[in-house]
């Protein structure tokens, strides 16, 4: 599976995309970088990241989800019927105000032009206006524009066409005998309806056969990006192109073609090369065992390993013999066929044929790879992938996988996984386990989300992942930073969580506990807050250590539909800490609580009174890092009695791009396997024999625009005389990045 997977998104990174992609691995430490969940909860299948800027801190954009354009669209309605209010009001007190000057200067209001228009009258008028003196002028001059004339600049007057082409060039030379035009001196051909603009050292454009060719450092911009060559034809009849020794320059990578035709609606490139001539780090990972948050490590930039130590070409190289890129309404499909790949100068692997997919912003991506690993119930899991395009999202994909499975002996099954920008659900089901487990999530707002499932753990956040047997739960989230409280750098962060939803028991106990069956299913509502304190800060990266101390206070209230409530409260201090390459994170916590959960084995509190969190990594040597992670709790009312209440390992190898990571969760009984790449693309290549490219100006562009937000400019007052000005904010569907669990 990995090949596939490696070269797929090898391809999806050399592929142009309007959305810059932030090079999430900035160093070899944030290779091993984690997001503090515990491993079962990471996806099939790890997804590149697309970033923004946002003050201070850097977060995943999202798509835009149906309930927030909803939001919007009413918010942006209210606020123009708000802002037409408030202009009626203004042209009101502009007409008192013209009453109260002509009443002082004796004048009858009847001799006095005051008239109201709203800003559509206003509008209707101007266009009417302009309408009338176009039509004026046609009536004078009673002249008919040719059919077809051409635009001239440069001593000659120049005339617009219907094709609407404008030609600038220092001199123009007209041959009557072969109605050849010849534009040379920095001749610039311009298409304005297509945003197109054409430079050459030389253009010839012959009226008879509508062909225009142009000759010599050819260049061709449109929004930003130019395409070089030295010769191109193009045929106006047929709509056709040909252009010789074509080169193009995107980002961070150069694409190369002895020949390149554009038809219709295709544009095809042959004998090829798409090669990354810059940095650009191709990001892959899996989420980490047990929180362990590795990309906090101080390393010395001698101590930091690559795959490329010792070796000469350590690039990537494809050879494809053909590259189909088909850009639908709403994904990209790419496919490559006969495809060899090579690293540095070993041929690795051949592989027939791979077919990818991924929506117009590159937030996500499928491809037609097979896959294995472990999920829940379900135990150890393998099978080849088929995806499809499904209208139901813009760009969502569904990905079939018959699988085999292993949790009690060897069984047959299938899995089902559908993603878009704001959802994504996972289902499946084996025959060794009998047993059914869904899991997803859809976005509804910037901080709002549902979340639902079965026989899968769910997120509860610091109440640590639950597995329900069914939930259907609807989530608000939020974070907030108040800087500098009690000192200067001494923040205070504040967030929160509401959940409303349906969920059942789950019908099993967890290792060592003893608690009666029960299949109770009820509605549950819960509140959830924490206060983090930020107290001292040491850092000293030249000798490698460094210490973060804060004070953590959480509480969870809880109320279900049979009556019964839960309250926790918890406080402790937390510190984060690294001497030399020994680093570990430690809480310890006081808690209270009263808890009568109906759903013993899904949602009650396990930690007990007093308990205390570990999270250690110790880098034994640049290709090995050990990790542990545990929970344990002193005062022996953990449901199962036992002080470990969380216990599990992970182990690093590799250098720090290129990691395999393996371990094991002894709580929930659970293998873990997964792989880490931060592999920097310079010097990769994809060389193909043919690339045909359909569709290419809907090439990493939707149909659909995103809507924005309306704002009004709240400095003039009501009664200042000046309109409200109307400005626009676009919105960014932004995802909080601090999830936290035990």
């Amino acid at each position: 599976m990995r090949k596939y997977l490696f070269v797929t998104l090898l391809i999806l990174a050399l592929t142009p995309c309007k959305v810059n992609s932030k090079e999430l691995f900035e160093s070899p430490a944030d290779l091993e970088k984690t997001f503090n969940e515990t491993f079962y909860e990471a996806p099939f299948i790890p997804l590149p990241e697309v970033e923004v800027k946002s003050g201070n801190q850097t977060k995943p954009v999202k798509g835009t989800p149906v309930f927030k354009k909803v939001r919007i669209k009413i918010t942006n309605y209210l606020r123009e019927k708000d802002y037409q209010k408030t202009q009626e009001l203004i042209e009101k007190e502009k007409q008192r105000q013209a009453e109260i000057e002509a009443e002082e200067e004796g004048i009858s209001i009847k001799d006095v032009d005051v008239s109201f228009k709203t800003k559509k009258d206003k509008k209707d008028k101007k266009v009417s206006d302009k309408k009338q003196d176009n039509n004026e002028v046609k009536e004078q001059t009673n002249t008919q524009q040719p059919e077809e004339t051409l635009e001239l600049e440069g001593g000659v007057k120049e005339q617009v066409t219907t094709n609407n082409i404008v030609l600038d060039a220092d001199n123009v030379d007209y041959d009557d005998a072969n109605q050849n035009i010849t534009a040379t001196g920095n001749p610039i051909l311009k298409f304005p309806q297509q945003d197109v603009v054409l430079k050459a050292d030389k253009m010839v454009y012959n009226k008879d056969s509508n062909i225009l060719k142009a000759y010599g450092n050819v260049e061709i911009i449109k929004e930003g990006n130019h395409i070089c060559g030295d010769f191109i034809q193009v045929n106006m009849n047929e709509e056709s192109a040909f252009l010789d020794q074509m080169n193009m320059k995107q980002s961070f990578i150069t694409i190369t073609a002895r020949k390149t035709e554009m038809e219709g609606d295709k544009i095809i490139l042959h004998d090829g090369k798409i090669e990354s001539k810059e940095s650009h780090i191709l990001n892959l990972q899996t989420k980490m065992i047990g929180g362990n948050n590795f990309n906090n490590m101080i390393i010395d930039d001698e101590d930091k390993s690559s795959i490329a130590d010792g070796v000469g070409d350590t690039a990537v190289h494809i050879k494809a013999e053909e590259i189909f890129v088909n850009a639908k309404k709403n994904n990209d499909v790419i496919t490559l066929k006969k495809a060899k790949i090579k690293y540095g100068d070993y041929e690795l692997f051949t592989i027939p044929s791979i077919t990818a997919h991924t929506n117009k912003k590159r937030e996500f991506f499928e491809a037609n790879y097979p896959e294995f690993g472990s999920r829940g119930k379900l135990g150890m899991y393998i099978g080849p992938g088929f995806v499809f395009d499904t209208p139901l999202q813009d760009g969502s994909t569904i990905k079939v996988l018959p699988i085999l499975n292993n949790k009690s002996g060897i069984g047959f099954g299938g899995m089902l996984k559908y993603r878009s920008a704001t959802n994504y659900t996972d289902l499946g089901y084996g025959s060794s386990a009998d047993i059914f487990m869904m899991k997803g999530k859809q976005y509804l707002d910037d901080k709002l989300y549902m979340q639902y499932g079965s026989n899968s753990y769910m997120d509860e956040w610091f109440m640590g992942p639950r597995m329900p047997k069914y939930i259907a739960e609807l989530v608000y989230k939020d974070s907030t930073i108040v800087p500098s409280t009690i000192h200067e750098g001494k923040d205070l962060t504040f967030s929160h969580r509401f959940g409303f939803g349906y969920m059942q028991n789950n019908d099993a106990n967890r290792k060592g506990e003893n608690i009666p069956p029960s299949d109770v299913g009820t509605l549950r509502t819960r509140y959830m807050a924490e206060i983090s304190q930020s107290l001292f800060k040491y850092q000293d990266k030249e000798r490698l250590r460094y210490l973060d101390l804060a004070l953590v206070l959480q509480g969870s209230a809880a109320l279900y539909g049979t009556g019964d409530t839960q309250f926790v409260g918890r406080i402790g201090p937390r510190v984060h800490t690294q001497y030399k390459y020994w680093m570990q994170d430690i809480g310890f916590f006081a808690a209270a609580y009263h808890d009568k959960t109906p759903m013993a084995m899904y949602d009650m509190y396990r930690y007990g009174h007093a308990n205390i969190y570990l999270r250690e990594a110790l880098r034994v040597h640049k290709y090995l890092t050990l990790a542990w992670s545990g929970t344990l709790t002193f005062t022996g009312d953990a449901p199962n009695g036992e002080m470990f209440q969380e216990n599990s390992f992970i182990i690093a190898i590799g250098p720090d791009d290129f990691k395999i990571n393996f371990g094991y969760d002894w709580v929930r009984r659970q293998t873990y396997f997964a792989f880490v790449i931060g592999m920097d693309t310079k010097g990769s290549s994809v060389d193909f024999d043919k690339m045909v490219i359909k569709n290419p100006d809907r090439l990493a562009r939707s149909d659909k625009k995103e809507p924005k937000l309306k704002v009004f400019d709240e400095e003039n007052t009501v009664s200042a005389p000046v309109a409200k000005k109307m400005i626009y904010a676009e919105v960014i569907e932004l995802e909080d990045p601090d999830k936290e669990a035990i």
